[in-house]
């Protein structure tokens, strides 16, 4: 998805992300499909930017432009509209027919604060706050960790057991997700948010994948160095596709010990079917086979404590998306898994390495429900660079539990008075 300018709108443009007016009203939907009428009713409510998804189409021929253009005046697309946007799709279906009711009634609350005809108020006012709205910062585009997710699976389900055909495929998925990364402006310098989510080991490498990558970059590790971590993580877990014993949303130190023992072997799985590999580095197999070694010792298989560094970072990042999806334990919420990794710094992996986690990934991601100091409830709305513990809050009931409608936001780095207590589930 990308950023546009309301100006810039054309009809066909799909909505990527729900444009809220300040009081947390759906104005458009995602998945909304512009028309004209649209563009001219976001202009009346003063609202200058909205998030909509590149289209596909035209990127693979741009010499045929019109072909977005088709799909907006199918006659299916707006007639879904209605249900899922009620507020807005009033006022929009009746504003050609009968322009002077719903006018007022859609656009009185928040448009004459912001829309009235002296110039002087309409820069002033929303531009700024728009901004603010909602902002989700992941590390990979989603339709791009979609479809890197199933070339993953694809790859990955036609793998058997020491039968390593087409698994070279792998390292092409790789290179690619090392791309798309660097491609992100300043990408080491974002705190990005990570969805909590049931465990899929597919998804899961990817995740540990793309955060293992970041981390590599940011410590300033070598081009081959990066791509050895990469390729690894995609292929780390490949063993438990192999496994008989039951590890989603599980404890496996609750098991039976001979489940335990089981559990354990998968990473001399995966390193045994891939161990003959050439076009695997040494260090690349050594990932694999020691992803939840320790530096305490205290890790399996082996229990060693030669670990790499460059396996200390995939275990980090291992280590905590196994506790948000819930791979081999109890599933928790991210600040706990976060929390969990800190508490370990020195002691499992290398405190730089844990530093260096900390700083990238948001402690309360995008859209959390969080309690304050001051007793307040609010929605997280955007990180802050480099304070992955402090972002942009939307405060939205007070302290008395009292739903707050105008716009009440609180910048953590701005306003150090104020501190995230609690997560609201």
């Amino acid at each position: 998805m990308k950023l546009v300018t309301v100006e810039d709108l054309r009809e066909g443009d799909i909505i990527a992300n729900d444009v809220l007016l300040e009081d947390y009203t759906v104005v458009l939907s995602k998945g909304t499909v512009i028309k004209a009428p649209y563009i001219d009713k976001l202009r009346e409510m003063g609202i200058f930017t909205v998030y909509v998804e590149e289209p596909k189409e035209a990127a693979k021929s741009p010499s045929a432009p019109q072909k977005p253009a088709p799909k907006a005046p199918a006659v299916p697309a707006p007639q879904k509209l209605a249900p899922k946007a009620p507020a807005p799709q009033k006022p929009m279906a009746k504003a050609p027919s009968a322009p002077q009711k719903p006018a007022p009634q859609a656009v009185k609350t928040p448009v004459q604060p912001k829309v009235p005809a002296d110039p002087k108020e309409k820069p002033v006012a929303p531009a700024p706050r728009k901004q603010i709205s909602m902002e989700k910062v992941t590390i990979l585009r989603d339709d791009v960790e979609e479809q890197v997710k199933n070339k993953i699976k694809d790859i990955l389900e036609m793998h058997v057991y020491q039968q390593t055909e087409g698994l070279e495929k792998i390292a092409e998925t790789a290179q690619n997700i090392i791309t798309d990364i660097l491609e992100e402006e300043e990408v080491v310098e974002k705190v990005y948010d990570v969805k909590e989510r049931s465990a899929d080991i597919y998804e899961h490498s990817l995740q540990v994948c793309t955060i293992s990558t970041l981390i590599a970059l940011k410590l300033g590790l070598t081009k081959k160095q990066v791509y050895d971590i990469s390729v690894a993580s995609l292929i780390h877990d490949l063993g438990l596709r192999y496994l008989v014993v039951r590890y989603e949303d599980q404890d496996i130190n609750l098991l039976p010990a001979k489940e335990q023992e089981e559990y354990k072997k998968h990473s001399i799985y995966a390193y045994t079917a891939i161990k003959n590999e050439t076009w695997l580095s040494d260090n690349a197999k050594e990932i694999v086979m020691n992803h939840h070694e320790r530096k305490d010792k205290s890790g399996y298989p082996l229990g060693t404590d030669l670990v790499s560094r460059m396996t200390q970072i995939v275990g980090v990042c291992d280590e905590f998306d196994e506790l948000i999806c819930g791979i081999g334990k109890a599933r928790v919420r991210v600040h706990e898994a976060i929390n969990n990794i800190r508490n370990y710094s020195g002691i499992w992996y290398d405190s730089d390495i844990v530093s260096t986690f900390l700083q990238l990934i948001a402690v309360y991601p995008f859209g959390s429900k969080v309690r304050t100091n001051r007793g307040e409830v609010g929605i997280v709305m955007r990180q802050n660079p480099h304070f992955p513990e402090r972002p942009v809050l939307r405060i939205v009931e007070d302290k008395y539990g009292q739903a707050i409608h105008a716009e009440l936001i609180v910048d953590l780095i701005k306003d150090t008075s104020v501190v995230i207590q609690e997560v609201i589930k």
